[in-house]
């Protein structure tokens, strides 16, 4: 069974902005690699990064 745990350490507010923009990067180079390929592996790591965005700022949506 695989177990997703997400652990953040933010000290500031400028950490948070870095980690949302880093989240954010991350999850836009796996959608870009979705959009070409339609992978369903790498759809299930877009929805994972999606999620992961939400969990920083909850008004972050995302519809495949």
């Amino acid at each position: 069974m695989r177990t997703n745990i997400l652990f953040i350490s933010l000290l500031d507010e400028d950490d948070f902005q870095e980690e949302i923009k880093k989240k954010q990067d991350e999850f836009l180079d796996i959608y870009s690699l979705y959009q070409r390929t339609g992978l369903s592996w790498i759809k299930e790591e877009l929805l994972n990064k999606a999620y992961q965005l939400h969990l920083l700022d909850p008004e972050f949506t995302f519809h495949v």
